[in-house]
């Protein structure tokens, strides 16, 4: 078992390793860590992989993995892949204006950030733009907040890896959920 706040690259900051802390019972967490020569697991790792792999649709292992106990099938899993789109078009999502992100946050367990990283040095021609898309699944039960802000820490890890060629700007997760009244 590991302090929460330990786990994932530190990505849980105090308020949000609070609330999970209350839910979980425990400020220790089993969390899939990676092994040695493991590129997954890693923000480094996942930026790697995802460079690799933009021109198709290409899920990759999770970059963060928390358990409630060693034995629990109840994970909260952070997963990062390309999809196909525009933040334009994203349906049901919320956005802040001038931002580099979407986001889908409709009160289930999966929770989704889109972030507009151009890489025009990998897109393949006539496919059009790809959207970096981060996915939390939370059966955990966090807020939307909480959610927020892990989708955020993540991807700056990962998009400050990535050499994207346009500034990506995250909104805080406290003026997502004020822009969008549906993300409440």
């Amino acid at each position: 078992m590991t302090l929460l706040s330990d786990v994932c690259e530190g990505i849980f900051d105090p308020e949000t390793r609070g609330e999970a802390e209350k839910i979980l019972g425990s400020d220790r967490v089993s969390w899939q860590s990676p092994s040695k020569g493991d590129v997954y697991g890693t923000s480094s790792g996942v930026a790697e992989v995802l460079s690799k792999g933009m021109n198709r649709r290409y899920t990759i292992n999770p970059s963060c993995v928390l358990k409630k106990k060693a034995s629990s099938t109840r994970d909260l899993r952070i997963w990062f892949e390309w999809w196909h789109g525009t933040l334009e078009n994203m349906p049901g999502t919320g956005r802040v204006k001038g931002t580099s992100a979407a986001y889908q946050l409709d009160g289930s367990q999966l929770s989704r950030l889109f972030v507009d990283c151009q890489r025009p040095d990998l897109v393949e021609p006539g496919k059009g733009p790809y959207l970096l898309r981060a996915v939390i699944s939370d059966p955990v039960g966090l807020s939307e907040q909480s959610r927020v802000r892990l989708l955020n820490a993540s991807a700056e890890k990962v998009t400050a890896q990535l050499n994207c060629k346009n500034d990506i700007i995250l909104p805080e997760a406290d003026v997502v959920i004020v822009e969008d009244p549906r993300l409440k």
